[in-house]
């Protein structure tokens, strides 16, 4: 786990003694790697080009956005002496899953308080891996009910550390410290372009959940005076998720450097420093879009399976989608755009099934998320060999695209249509 210190660090030394900051990344710095078959496919110009940048593998056991967050964030927890970790999402939040992960791999408690998000088989996976990483889980209905809960707690466990959802600030209230880890990566991304890994980029798709990996990104390359611009691609609801709340947090984070290091250069985010892209959420959090599900199934079939990683329908592959229509355009044929990649591509279907799906292990009240609603065939069928089959607890909820049925096989299969229809993809 030794690595240097990082490079925010090392452009400004006075940080090193007033930042906290533990080192968690074990692949850095990350892959760059040019989607030829993808720009084939939308006719990109010799002098443009689309890029991956793959911190999907930024982390052995668990890679993603949050891992980055959490050097600086998990880094501040334990200069405060914290046992434990508070923290909030939807039942299937990624952000949570990181958290026990790491919460575990430094020996701290992790409470999670989730609240209810539309139910996918995406859901019903978390909930046994957050159990199986050892987080302790609460549940409400709502956002609102579930901060509540969580607030409480933490009262009465002062020695816990409150971490809002996605590491992130919200309406300005929180600390900065996991923005820091997305205006470090920024400056990894200047690092590449130095070494002619690829051209700078004249645009960055991201997902903005809570809004902090964008606001780093959306800082750092101000500070750097890149001529990058940030497309961040609304994947949550307000407030979550929101230009304002980009600007607070790039703006908080940069206060909080500059009170550390005078040299830090005084500028301010504000609106026409970035991209605010709306249109590929759908109705709600968690809802899987047409769109989402195409721009995956494309960028799996022409990359993904060649190059090792995936995409998912919340957060992914709705940027990806915001990204297809922007190539789709001839004026944006000759750019280099990256893609940040911030989900996790590490296998965690290993782990899933040593938990043998045994959902009553949760609390009573998650029960009803395994028993109202069924997404893989095994849960209709009584199957005797259903572990060895490659179906069986894969993190893709359409086991005849794993299996690689033909037409024929899934017309003559009696669950595919069941199966079929308890997938819902909104239009956008």
């Amino acid at each position: 786990m030794d690595r240097e210190v990082p490079l925010l660090f090392q452009l400004y030394s006075k940080l090193r003694n007033s930042v906290p900051w533990i080192p968690l990344l074990t692949n850095i710095p990350t892959p760059i790697e040019k989607l030829e078959n993808l720009e084939k496919k939308y006719g990109m110009s010799p002098s443009g080009g689309v890029y991956i940048k793959r911190d999907d593998i930024n982390h052995g056991l668990y890679g993603g956005n949050k891992l980055r967050k959490f050097e600086f964030i998990f880094g501040k927890l334990l200069e405060e002496k914290k046992k434990g970790v508070i923290t909030f999402g939807g039942i299937g939040t990624n952000h949570g899953l990181a958290c026990a992960i790491v919460a575990r791999q430094l020996n701290l408690h992790c409470d999670l308080f989730l609240a209810y998000q539309p139910l996918t088989w995406h859901v019903q996976r978390s909930l046994l891996l957050y159990d199986y990483f050892g987080a302790h889980i609460h549940y409400a209905k709502s956002y609102t009910a579930i901060a509540l809960k969580a607030l409480f707690f933490r009262l009465i466990h002062p020695k816990y550390y409150f971490m809002l959802p996605g590491g992130s600030t919200l309406l300005g209230r929180g600390s900065p410290n996991g923005t820091l880890g997305f205006i470090n990566a920024a400056i990894e991304i200047e690092e590449q372009i130095k070494q002619k890994v690829f051209p700078e980029p004249e645009v960055i798709f991201i997902p903005c959940g809570s809004g902090g990996s964008a606001a780093g990104l959306i800082a750092g390359c101000k500070l750097l005076n890149l001529k990058t611009r940030v497309y961040a691609v609304e994947v949550s609801n307000p407030p979550f998720s929101s230009e304002e709340s980009i600007i607070q947090n790039s703006n908080k984070a940069l206060k909080y450097l500059r009170k550390r290091d005078k040299t830090i250069p005084q500028i301010t985010i504000n609106k026409e420093d970035f991209t605010y892209v709306k249109d590929y959420l759908g109705s709600d959090y968690g809802i899987k879009t047409r769109k989402g599900q195409t721009a995956i199934d494309l960028v799996m079939q022409l990359e993904g399976k060649e190059r090792g990683f995936k995409l998912e329908t919340t957060y992914s592959g709705k940027a990806m989608a915001a990204l297809l229509d922007y190539i789709g355009n001839n004026e944006n044929k000759e750019k280099n755009i990256l893609f940040w990649d911030t989900y996790n591509s590490a296998d965690l279907d290993r782990y899933l099934k040593e938990t043998h799906f045994y959902y009553k292990k949760l609390p009573r009240q998650l029960h009803q998320f395994y028993e109202k609603k069924h997404f893989q065939c095994w849960q209709y069928k009584n199957c005797p060999q259903k572990e060895e089959c490659s179906a069986y607890l894969n993190h893709d909820y359409r086991c005849w695209k794993v299996k690689q049925c033909t037409e024929l096989e899934r017309n003559k299969c009696s669950v595919y249509t069941k199966l079929d229809d308890a997938i819902i993809l909104e239009d956008t």
